[in-house]
């Protein structure tokens, strides 16, 4: 009975220091990105890219150019990058990352607005904001909209791609991350792009894909998270809806470092723009409250309030004009001189 009081006792203690070590502060940017690029299973060093362009097209006011590179493990990572067609470079820019229903051609159709769209492998339409990095691309904008890993037609799908990466000691967010890293790194070799103001911007999956690349990459001038569920992880589990997010969502051992308000503290004042509508079922509107208790004093304790930009108007899950207005205001804010 001793021996297994005393092993009760331990375990208690031993639960208490790692309880007192989930609460301990991140100590600034280059701690965190070492931290959740540990927690991503990534290295955290600047991943290479070469990418390949297979075509170069003029289109109105605009250049599209397809191209695609090898990511890590040698899937190839298909992206269009567009630039204005006049204007004297180089330019800001913008890397463009879509929803689950979306793909790389949904950024860039044309017209821009709310339109009929098939997801990939459905004959059924549903509606999106369509063309909008191609618009970011009328405004001045180099954008680069990549295809995400598990979406579209990079099958398998994101929940039996996050198995098979799990069981080998890696993570799906984390391979995502990487390729968003890899379209930093051909940015910055562009001559007609400023290496200093390459912003990060999507919505939903790309949302969360986005924010997640932020809190992993000091390269990244600007980020914009469009009903990424951003807000808190550990109210999501407790007060939302967690079945809401597939497995590419779920970081192993994220909350034993923090949750995601602590660690865009510890960013501060990187420009950070979330969209977080009131009836999103997949950002209880409590989470994001807990997240900017988290975050906007940081931003204040740096004089960076400027820098931070949250939306939380009426409405559900849904890339709207509004919301893309917002975005593009605020990369112009940010990214532009």
């Amino acid at each position: 009975m001793r021996i297994l009081w005393a092993c009760y006792l331990f375990g208690v203690l031993l639960s208490l220091e790692i309880a007192q070590a989930q609460v301990e502060p991140l100590n600034g940017p280059e701690e965190a990105m070492q931290q959740f690029a540990r927690l991503l299973r990534i290295p955290p060093e600047v991943p290479a890219c070469r990418a390949v362009s297979t075509s170069v097209e003029p289109q109105g006011d605009v250049i599209l150019e397809d191209l695609s590179w090898a990511s890590l493990d040698g899937e190839q990572v298909p992206a269009y990058l567009i630039r204005p067609r006049e204007g004297k470079g180089p330019f800001p820019a913008v890397i463009c990352l879509h929803g689950s229903s979306g793909s790389r051609e949904s950024m860039i159709a044309e017209p821009f607005g709310i339109g009929d769209w098939k997801r990939f492998g459905s004959d059924v339409t549903h509606q999106r904001l369509l063309g909008w990095a191609r618009q970011l691309a009328r405004s001045g904008f180099v954008t680069l909209s990549i295809t995400q890993r598990g979406l579209d037609h990079r099958l398998p799908n994101t929940n039996d791609r996050a198995k098979d990466v799990l069981v080998h000691g890696r993570t799906l967010m984390g391979e995502i991350v990487q390729e968003i890293r890899q379209g930093i790194s051909y940015l910055e070799g562009r001559p007609d792009v400023d290496p200093s103001r390459i912003g990060v911007g999507g919505l939903s999956f790309g949302g969360i894909t986005s924010f997640y690349t932020w809190l992993a990459d000091d390269r990244i001038a600007a980020v914009s998270s469009i009903c990424g569920g951003v807000g808190s992880v550990e109210t999501l589990l407790r007060e939302g809806s967690p079945g809401y997010h597939g497995f590419y969502w779920w970081i192993p051992d994220m909350l034993t470092r923090g949750d995601q308000g602590d660690f865009a503290a510890a960013m501060a004042p990187r420009p950070l723009m979330i969209w977080a509508p009131l009836q999103d079922i997949g950002m209880p509107a409590s989470g994001v409250e807990s997240f900017l208790n988290a975050v906007e004093p940081a931003y204040r304790r740096k004089n960076g309030l400027q820098f931070l930009s949250v939306h939380r108007p009426p409405g559900e899950h849904a890339f709207s004009l509004e919301a893309f207005s917002a975005m593009r205001r605020f990369f112009t804010d940010q990214l532009v001189p």
